[in-house]
């Protein structure tokens, strides 16, 4: 599916599981490389960014939160998860006067940028006048503030797991922080080579436009490093609390089988006796009528001599 916006002069076209006949018209109309068009056909393993005569190709995985959907409202980062992939991938080509957007399924907040985008946020600070590069800079904001909710719902299931492991459901949050750990490796998987992209990109970005647009590339990688920020403080946070829950848990394990343990070695010596005086053969009191009560009353002073015992070596 391909939808167009101009704004004074600049066009942006999105581009949403596009078809052969979709890309040629634009690769005809914007002279897009056939190296480029046969990377749009299908998705990308990887981040990168590439700078040819006319334009600047530019490549990004964004993660996607798998454990907000269906517990809050639809993320601002996609309504729907059809494919249930882990990233959404989308291909930018940014030339002087058009961006060209691609994308493999549905993303709420390309969406949600062009229904509320105006005119007027393309003007720059300074004197240069408008272009796609400053189109592209208050999409790629908008796309990584867009991950701060995500986040945000992250750090507070951390802080409820917190509560609920000091209150001694250790054993239902061993699922729960499993299920975070996913979206935050998901997470770290796709940004992680974002920094090096957004370096590379600061140098031809320049180089492309001009020295004005330092600034705005600039704004992108502060946007990304506080994105990244927010995620590596809720991999701290997880990893703390992973650590104190599995602690908790080893400690309950642990007395658990102290008590166990203890429970054998207290009651060994009365099945000892019980197999003695079970044995075929003539034993000492075995012809006493009152030799029964004796089995019980010496199977009872054992057992007080073996829990005595426990309790003074405090293994009860």
């Amino acid at each position: 599916m391909l939808t167009r916006r101009e704004y004074k002069g600049v066009t942006w076209i999105d581009l949403e599981s596009p078809n052969e006949e979709e890309l040629t018209a634009v690769a005809g109309e914007y002279k897009i490389h056939p190296l480029v068009i046969g990377e749009l056909t299908n998705p990308s393993l990887r981040s990168k960014v590439d700078r040819y005569s006319d334009f600047i190709y530019l490549i990004l995985h964004f993660p996607v939160c798998q454990i907000c959907y269906g517990k809050r409202p639809a993320s601002t980062r996609g309504e729907s998860n059809n494919n249930n992939s882990d990233t959404e991938e989308i291909d930018f080509i940014i030339g002087h006067n058009f961006l060209i957007t691609t994308h493999y399924q549905p993303i709420t907040g390309l969406s949600e940028f062009g229904s509320v985008f105006h005119p007027n946020q393309l003007e720059n600070r300074g004197k240069s006048k408008t272009h796609a590069g400053l189109l592209f800079y208050h999409l790629i904001r908008q796309l990584y503030s867009d991950l701060v909710p995500g986040l945000d719902y992250i750090n507070g299931i951390l802080k409820q797991a917190e509560k609920k492991v000091f209150a001694d459901e250790e054993r239902a949050m061993v699922k729960l922080l499993a299920e975070v750990n996913r979206n935050l490796l998901d997470c770290r998987w796709a940004l992680k080579h974002h920094r090096e992209v957004l370096a590379s990109l600061q140098i031809v970005g320049q180089e492309f436009f001009d020295d004005n647009f330092r600034y705005y590339l600039e704004a992108v990688t502060g946007e990304y490093n506080r994105i990244w920020s927010l995620l590596e403080s809720n991999h701290e946070t997880f990893i703390d609390l992973r650590e104190t829950n599995e602690s908790l848990l080893s400690i309950k394990t642990n007395e658990t089988m102290k008590v166990f343990t203890v429970m054998a070695f207290i009651f060994f010596p009365l099945t000892l006796i019980t197999q003695f005086f079970g044995m075929n053969m003539s034993l000492p009191f075995a012809a006493s009528p009152q030799s029964y009560y004796f089995v019980i009353a010496l199977m009872l002073a054992t057992l007080f001599g073996m829990l005595v015992l426990a309790k003074y070596r405090r293994w009860l």
